[in-house]
């Protein structure tokens, strides 16, 4: 695991983060994990459908054994390798708008919205913990929405 320390509205956030590439031979272990996660954050690989076709089947532990609450967020990695992309956006945003949750697209090589997808949890983890009545609710939707259309990034 790697932590990641994020400074949100001039408070630190700190996100431990465990990475398992969907291997099979972490699924015993990630059950465990579930249950004290306050953020998961599912990628496929927009380049492989089995990765995309297995994100069911991790939402279906997710909602098994993961808290109520956890906050949710799909993402499609890779998009840096266009030309052999297999996944279209467009079915990941279908599958996100099924399940609920935030979707945007990622490029670990490339950085692209990665920082944005770890702020945007930050955001939505410091705005839970804090719950201050007069504050209008953080929309992790609506700030990863926003935030996705004014990258510029092309689709």
């Amino acid at each position: 695991f790697q932590n990641k320390v994020l400074t949100v509205d001039g408070v630190k956030v700190k996100l431990q983060i465990w990475d398992t590439a969907g291997q099979e031979r972490f699924r015993s272990v990630t059950h465990a994990y579930y249950r004290d996660a306050h953020a998961l954050l599912l990628l496929y690989d927009v380049t492989n459908k089995a990765s995309f076709d297995n994100i069911q089947a991790w939402l279906t532990e997710i909602h098994e054994y993961a808290q109520q609450d956890v906050v949710l967020m799909l993402l499609g990695n890779k998009v840096d390798s266009a030309q052999d992309r297999v996944v279209k956006r467009e079915d990941g945003e279908k599958l996100a708008k099924e399940y609920g949750v935030p979707f945007m697209e990622t490029s670990a090589k490339s950085g692209l919205n990665v920082e944005l997808a770890f702020t945007a949890i930050a955001k939505e983890l410091k705005h839970r913990s804090m719950k201050l009545p007069n504050e209008p609710k953080f929309k992790l939707h609506d700030y990863v929405q926003k935030e996705v259309r004014g990258s510029g990034c092309c689709r």
